[in-house]
This record gives C-alpha cells, sequence and structure tokens, in this order.
C-alpha cells in the first residue's frame, strides 16, 4: 500500500529540517528524506543573523542554539595575517568604525541575537527536534524519481537498508542542494553571475587554545606564498577550517602534504595536526528562475546558490521555508485557495536574486571575501535595512500606499510586505531586566494571523472574533509611532511575522484576508 503525506521534504540541512519543524508547528505531517546517512559533518555556514534566530526563536529552539553556539560566543572580529600565528586586528579605519555603529544598533532591532554556530553543529539540533516532535525523518533515504499531476506527487524512494518504495503526497519541496536533481528534473534553468571561482575548504583538527587565546576570531586572513585564504573558527580550541583558492598541484597532494601546508600557514613548524576532510566548493551565483512548478518548491540553495559571505545562502534559505510553510499549512488545512501559493515566488525569487548578486560582488576565496570588509572597500549597505527593513514587491499582502521602505536606511514602519518592527510588549528591554521573561512584537507572529491592535481595541475586537483571529494590544508609544497607528489602529500580522495588512489601507480586514487567502474568509455568528 503507497503511502501518502501531505508534504514530502528531500535534503536534511538547515533548509530541510526547518521547513520540517515549521510544518510541524502548523500541524502539518510531513515526511523528510536525506539520502546521507548523517547530517553534513562540514561546518559550511556559521553566522545565523537575527531574523533566521528568530525563527529558530519561534519554534522554541532559542535556547537550544545558544547552547550549540556558546563555544564560539566570544570569537569576534578578523584578524590577518601571514600565518595565523603572526596574525593581527587590522587597523580601525573610518569606513570600518561607521559599520561597526552601524552594526551595534541591530541588537536593538531584534529579541533574538545572530550567533556563530556552524552548520555541522545546528543541523544536529534541528534533527534531534524534528524527530523528538514526532517529524517523519529519514536519513540514508534517496528520492530517485517523481512524478506529479493535479492531484499530488509520487515519488520513488529508496533506502539504504531496504527495497524501494513509493510515497504520495500532496506537495513536494525540494531543498536538495545547488546541484538539485528535482530543479533539474523539471527543467528549471538558472540564471546570475554564473562561476565566480574555484575553492577548496580543508577541515582539521589541532589544539591551537593557546594560539588564539588573545585573539579570539571569527574569520582569519592569510596570504601566504604557500596558500592565501583564510582560517574559520569551528569550536574554538581544536576544530579548525582553513578555506583557500583550489590552487594548482591540490589534486595531487598526499597527507603529508596538506600537513605540511596547514603547518605553513599556521605558523607552528611541528603543529600536530590532523587533516579530517577536504572540500573542493565553487563561488558562484546561480538563481533558479522559478521557485516553484505545479506542486514542487524550491528552497534554499536548490533556488539560489551564492557565495558564502555572511552566510547569506543559508539565512535566505531559512526566510524561504519561513515563508513557505504557513502558506502550504494554509492550503492544505482549506483556509485558503492553492493560488496563495503562488505568491512563494512572487516574494522570495526577487529577495533571493538580489542578496545573491549583492554577495558576488566581491569574488575570489574566502579571504578576499574577508579583506573586502577590512579594508573598507567592500560594497556599502545598511546591515538593519538588509535584515530587518526587507520590503516585498508583491505578494499576500495588502499595499496601504505608503510606497516602498528605505533601502538606504532602517525604517519599514510597519508597512505591509515588510517585517513587523520589534517592540518589547512588557515594556523593559535586556538591559533594564535581564532575567524577566519578555515578549516581543515578532514573537507574536504565528502558527496563523494575528491582529495587533493600539491601546483602545474596542474597534476591532467585534470583527476579530468573528474572523477568528486572535487580537494583542499594543500599549507601547514609540512601537506605534514607529508603526504609524494610532492608539485604535491595528497590523495584520502573518505567520512569518510579515505584515500583512495595516488599517490605514482603504481595504477593510474581513476583505483584505479573503484577499491574502485567495478565498473567501468564514465569519462565525
Amino acid at each position: 500500500m503507497t503511502e501518502r503525506v501531505p508534504v514530502l521534504i528531500t535534503g536534511g540541512g538547515v533548509a530541510g529540517l526547518t521547513a520540517a519543524l515549521l510544518l510541524q508547528q502548523q500541524g502539518v505531517a510531513a515526511v523528510l528524506v536525506e539520502k546521507h546517512a548523517r547530517t553534513s559533518p562540514q561546518p559550511k555556514a556559521r553566522r545565523f543573523n537575527q531574523r533566521s534566530n528568530e525563527v529558530f526563536r519561534s519554534l522554541s529552539l532559542g535556547d537550544a542554539v545558544a547552547e550549540a553556539s556558546a563555544p564560539l560566543a566570544s570569537f569576534n572580529g578578523m584578524l590577518a595575517g601571514t600565518t595565523l600565528a603572526d596574525a593581527q586586528w587590522p587597523e580601525i579605519t573610518e569606513a570600518m568604525r561607521a559599520s561597526f555603529a552601524k552594526h551595534a544598533t541591530m541588537g536593538e532591532r531584534s529579541p533574538a541575537p545572530s550567533v556563530l554556530c556552524p552548520q555541522n553543529v545546528l543541523e544536529p539540533v534541528l534533527r534531534d527536534a524534528a524527530e523528538a516532535r514526532g517529524v517523519s525523518v529519514r536519513f540514508a533515504t534517496e528520492l530517485v524519481s517523481f512524478t506529479q499531476d493535479d492531484t499530488g506527487v509520487t515519488a520513488e524512494l529508496r533506502p539504504a537498508d531496504r527495497e524501494p518504495y513509493r510515497l504520495e503526497a500532496e506537495y513536494l519541496i525540494a531543498a536538495d542542494g545547488s546541484r538539485s536533481p528535482i530543479r533539474e528534473a523539471l527543467g528549471i534553468p538558472r540564471s546570475g553571475y554564473g562561476h565566480l571561482a574555484d575553492n577548496l575548504d580543508i577541515a582539521f583538527r589541532a589544539d591551537l587554545t593557546e594560539l588564539v587565546r588573545d585573539k579570539r576570531f571569527n574569520l582569519c586572513t592569510i596570504e601566504n606564498p604557500a596558500a592565501s585564504g583564510a582560517f574559520v573558527s569551528v569550536n574554538g580550541t581544536d576544530r579548525w577550517l582553513f578555506s583557500t583558492s583550489d590552487f594548482p598541484g591540490s589534486a595531487t597532494l598526499d597527507e603529508p602534504g596538506w600537513r605540511e601546508l596547514l603547518r605553513t600557514v599556521v605558523g607552528v613548524p611541528d603543529l600536530d595536526v590532523e587533516v579530517l576532510g577536504r572540500m573542493p566548493w565553487e563561488s558562484a551565483m546561480h538563481v533558479a528562475d522559478r521557485f516553484a512548478h505545479g506542486r514542487v518548491f524550491l528552497a534554499g540553495d536548490a533556488a539560489h546558490a551564492m557565495p558564502p559571505m555572511a552566510a547569506a545562502g543559508a539565512n535566505t534559505a531559512i526566510a524561504d521555508v519561513h515563508n513557505l510553510a504557513w502558506k502550504l499549512a494554509a492550503v492544505l488545512r482549506g483556509t485558503a485557495s492553492a493560488a496563495l501559493l503562488d505568491t512563494y515566488h512572487l516574494e522570495r525569487y526577487p529577495i533571493a536574486y538580489a542578496t545573491a548578486e549583492f554577495s558576488s560582488l566581491v569574488s575570489g576565496h574566502l579571504g578576499t571575501m574577508v579583506k573586502s570588509v577590512t579594508s573598507g572597500e567592500g560594497p556599502r549597505f545598511d546591515p538593519s535595512a538588509a535584515v530587518f527593513g526587507v520590503q516585498y514587491d508583491a505578494g499576500a499582502f495588502i499595499p496601504d500606499g505608503r510606497g516602498p521602505a528605505p533601502v538606504d536606511h532602517y525604517g519599514p514602519a510597519g508597512r505591509p510586505g515588510t517585517r513587523v518592527p520589534h517592540a518589547w510588549l512588557d515594556g523593559t528591554d535586556a538591559t533594564d531586566a535581564p532575567d524577566a521573561p519578555r515578549v516581543s512584537t515578532v514573537d507574536l507572529a504565528g502558527p496563523g494571523f494575528v491582529l495587533l491592535t493600539g491601546p483602545d481595541d474596542r474597534r476591532w475586537t467585534a470583527e476579530a472574533d468573528a474572523l477568528g483571529v486572535p487580537l494583542v494590544h499594543v500599549d507601547n508609544p514609540a512601537w506605534l509611532t514607529e508603526v504609524e497607528l494610532g492608539d485604535d489602529g491595528a497590523l495584520l500580522l502573518r505567520p512569518d511575522a510579515v505584515v500583512a495588512w495595516h488599517s490605514t489601507s482603504d481595504i477593510g480586514l474581513r476583505d483584505a484576508m479573503s484577499r491574502l487567502l485567495t478565498s473567501p474568509v468564514a465569519v462565525s455568528a
């Protein structure tokens, strides 16, 4: 008998596992398959920004991610030198001071921190949580083929330890990497700058605790005749990664040769070092021209491959599935028509393309990218606007006529299509009450729509109750001013913390929800 499930996810990386957790939170049973037997052993992405951590916080994983990232909590900043032993902090330029000042304000705009948490550390946290919450997680199981029609997707799955079997799903999420067999099977072309550079990551074990005791770094640029690149902290003690160009001769270098190369760039001739693995990778920009095809949706690297600066690809992947999961859930529950799913590509494609394009402005190995930041010669941007101020051009929201949000500074102002600004509901902040439980306006999102009102909510109580939408009034004058609401105004918040409707709109709340869900909204008596 063929198994049938609402959603099949292929790919057990950050995108796939986060999608599974978000769907489970929405009450949607998903099956996740991954051809490898375990999560990736490679550090890969490490810097997960505040917006991604807001997603983990919404999944009650904030403490687990904080614990996983604790070993690198004090590893900040960037070094440069000919070897790690002689590397020094760079001279602080005016451009760097300006950048530091902008980054310093980001903590005020979110209830969650930015963390250094290597992907090989984060993914087991996500997998454990998914399995503990009842998600069917099937590693060592490969999707070998699939077909789709108007009723669903039929997949042929091949476990490593038993015979292949069929599984039917209403929808398929392809989070199967930049070489996505699913995307290729669908014939979806990709656009962008294409190939930028060939790179090689060398993971190794060596106790460098004393060497880095007074210079705990996030990244260290190395310019050395033997090999130039960048050191990456994995656990801050004995696990490290050296990322370099795939230089001539690397393919024939034997194990002793690799150990000697690492001793040279570390700057310790007698270093006891163990090479754990080597991973060639392509720095490139490839963005799928369509993020959806019928009942199949691309997410993460399958949809957009980009250079790894600031873990842009992984953070974009989390935003992808945060956008998609609630829409799939609404359609599967019958509260929205399938037309809502068209807004996934409409919203995510322009953002992913712009992010990939920006990340590609500096090409080369990781050291080159880091140097562009420390020298102040890299592309300029406002980090708060990039992380918190992004606005969708069109999609599942009702424009209120105010025009687009600024891109050169933070100022979403509660516009529909932007992430709701953060404010503590209890009037405290982390400085005033570090041990007190706090709830942010961002935390109010999900699992369904939520209506945020000013302190005078009499105008909205009956309508929100009739529509089955929870109502929370926010008595925070600064926040009301920021989002341009009077005391009796309201915002409709999507499950992904994006503002869907603002009460200054010409369209009423009930009609707005019908348009958002592309389906008439039931009203209780």
